[in-house]
């Protein structure tokens, strides 16, 4: 791309502190960078002191916000104008929103609408949906409006200079079954980089005789941390398992020192929050473990079957075949997983059971403003319990609990749980994972595929500004057989 030619990239974030977007808006600068482009980022905070700050404009207004109007929403969209000129000495050809939808900023969505208004091409990343289990957030951005109609003809803008991006192919399916154009979807996902490991399990000062598995989170609710537990039961004899982070949220943290305090009763070989002390690094804990362990209910991308075999590493646990389908149909094999950890139904109260699944589905409709489904509990019964033997996964963390006790009160009962094989990949095995993704995932292809969107955007022509229907987006994730008992 000659110098005259540069097209010019206005990122907007809310902020740049450390987390998974600000992942992927920093590999996307490095990219596009490598492609020629001229990229500014707006962000409504500095970066961190350690952080890239040569190519960011910060502006305030666009930090968290859970009021404002459309006079305040026009003054930070004229802000973003003058941030994105004082840097480029003109508009950018195309603006690039990350997460514009999750309320983060109740005003985005307005800017983004008047900004395609006036003929602007876009870009609307989608990392997140507050439709997928964020009723809070869909409630916040819905209140903001002064009507229900304003609300539904600013939340989804379509047009022809409007173009979405996800980062997995479900969400790129169900906005298209929402009525977004083919042509104006797109599926990016995300760069995965190297990272500087450069311990090794052998020297690694505890866990001498035995194997250490780390899971790389923090442990919210959706972490899945009763899992945890019950791997360890199954393994504890061999592996010593740890988790990076401690959730910081005091609804969560609750939750996690119930966990914490139930691991220590049964004396399960488990360390929480292992990376939170400075006795020891994070990447030096990655590089020490033998294998890396993710019983995760719901991700985005799918960072966690990724990331770790670039490094070495065995990535073993629970698969997430909405998210894994994209890694499998790139060529990347994911043998390492589970599906599902099936123990006999009867050992829960049906009663209790169903009481449960009927009081979450009509607290999860009634949070979107949204009638139940007419034998809901039924579906949702016929997608978590198969051949009368229901998945430990799906369970809230008291019904997980009673499973733990009843397994260590009489642990003849394992014979009766499907217990998934602890598979291991030779080291062949390993180093070939790790060639499938830097193939199909390295920095450089993620610059391709900017190319490519970007160029497309910019030849888009403009057109009038319509909406997708809200309802139509939220039955595609709102569904009685997507029902979780940890994520909703």
């Amino acid at each position: 791309m000659a110098e005259s030619e540069r097209q010019k990239i206005a990122i907007i974030h809310y902020h740049l502190r450390r987390g998974g977007v600000t992942r992927v808006i920093d590999a996307a600068r490095e990219a596009l960078k490598q492609k020629g482009y001229d990229v500014v980022v707006l962000s409504g905070e500095p970066p961190l002191s350690d952080g890239n700050s040569e190519d960011v404009q910060v502006v305030q207004a666009l930090n968290y916000r859970k009021t404002g109007s459309s006079a305040i929403a026009g003054s930070l969209m004229d802000e973003l104008k003058r941030a994105a000129v004082a840097h480029f000495g003109s508009l950018p050809d195309v603006w690039h929103f990350h997460n514009p939808n999750l309320a983060k900023n109740v005003m985005i969505p307005t800017v983004v609408k008047e900004l395609a208004e006036e003929g602007h091409r876009i870009v609307l990343q989608l990392h997140d949906f507050s439709e997928d289990g964020r009723p809070g957030s869909y409630s916040a951005q819905r209140s903001y409006f002064d009507s229900e109609s304003n609300f539904e003809k600013t939340l989804y803008p379509t047009a022809k200079q409007i173009h979405y991006a996800t980062i997995n192919q479900r969400d790129h399916d169900f906005l298209k079954a929402a009525g977004i154009a083919g042509g104006n979807l797109h599926v990016l996902p995300n760069a995965i980089t190297e990272l500087p490991v450069k311990t090794k399990p052998e020297d690694r000062p505890f866990s001498k005789d035995k194997l250490f598995a780390i899971y790389p989170t923090r442990g919210i609710r959706r972490k899945n941390i009763g899992e945890l537990l019950l791997l360890a039961l199954f393994y504890g004899d061999r592996v010593d398992f740890a988790t990076t982070l401690r959730p910081e949220n005091p609804e969560w943290k609750a939750v996690h020192e119930e966990w914490e305090r139930v691991a220590k009763v049964m004396g399960l070989p488990i360390t929480f929050g292992v990376a939170e002390s400075e006795e020891y690094e994070f990447l030096d804990l990655l590089g020490w473990s033998d294998l890396v362990v993710t019983t995760s209910v719901g991700e985005g991308f799918g960072l966690a079957f990724l990331e770790p075999w670039i490094i070495g590493k065995c990535v073993i646990g629970r698969d997430l075949p909405e998210i894994t389908r994209d890694i499998r149909k790139n060529g990347v094999h994911l043998d390492t997983l589970y599906q599902r950890i099936d123990f006999p139904v009867a050992w829960l109260d049906e009663a209790e059971l169903r009481s449960e699944i009927e009081s979450l589905l009509r607290r999860s409709y009634l949070a979107y403003d949204c009638r139940l489904p007419r034998g809901a509990v039924k579906t949702a019964w016929k997608a978590w319990v198969k051949k009368d033997r229901i998945d430990f996964g799906v369970l809230n963390e008291a019904l997980q609990f009673k499973v733990l006790r009843m397994l260590e009160s009489d642990p003849s009962l394992l014979d009766e749980v499907g217990i998934p094989t602890l598979s291991f990949s030779s080291y062949a095995e390993v180093e070939q994972r790790g060639k499938e993704i830097r193939a199909c995932y390295s920095l450089e292809k993620y610059g391709e595929k900017l190319d490519l969107l970007y160029r497309t955007v910019d030849a888009s022509s403009i057109g009038r500004v319509k909406n997708l229907s809200t309802k139509k987006v939220l039955d595609q994730f709102l569904s009685p057989e997507r029902l979780n008992l940890l994520r909703n």
